[in-house]
């Protein structure tokens, strides 16, 4: 079991274990200057941990490969098909699939991977507990909603206080490091 209920102002709540959890935001500001003054770095804070490389790599390759500008975000489905196959600190990056609910997501990329939980008859996309729960080992940047996270080895590598919160929300694209 990934989580544990802790209660919270008198509320209980599920949360990640803490074993199972990094901070990045804390992680990349205490390694970095540049990332005290980033804003709307999710996914170089996510392949800073996947790629296992400083947030200074990372914001650069983020930046050359996805053309990501400084403090504006990411527009990874607009350029994720840069980085199928790149690779970075010995860790090649391929495209694993979409939420089965998101195939235009595919069109735009030029692939047909669908990611299917397995746990299901039907064709059923993965939230990201149970992405991480049926994932114990390997590494992985994860697109939900407007945000990115990885997951490296079962651990959650997100925002501050994300080991609370989004449990539930659905993965919509998942690459891998190997």
């Amino acid at each position: 079991m990934i989580t544990e209920k802790i209660n919270h102002w008198s509320k209980e709540i599920e949360i990640i274990k803490s074993a199972l959890f990094v901070d990045t935001m804390k992680l990349s500001r205490r390694q970095s200057e540049l990332a005290k003054k980033e804003d709307r770095d999710c996914v170089v804070r996510a392949f800073m941990s996947a790629l296992d490389i400083s947030y200074d790599q990372a914001h650069a390759w983020v930046k050359k490969n996805m053309e990501r500008e400084d403090r504006k975000g990411t527009f990874t489905v607009k350029y994720s098909k840069n980085i199928i196959g790149k690779t970075k600190n010995n860790y090649k990056v391929s495209y694993i699939g979409t939420h089965p609910s998101k195939e235009g997501i595919n069109e735009r990329i030029g692939s047909n991977k669908i990611l299917v939980n397995k746990q299901y008859k039907k064709a059923t996309g993965y939230t990201l507990k149970s992405f991480i729960e049926n994932n114990p080992v390997g590494r992985f940047v994860l697109i939900v909603q407007g945000h990115a996270v990885a997951v490296v080895n079962g651990v959650l590598h997100a925002n501050t206080g994300e080991n609370a919160v989004g449990l539930y929300r659905s993965v919509w694209m998942c690459f891998e490091m190997k």
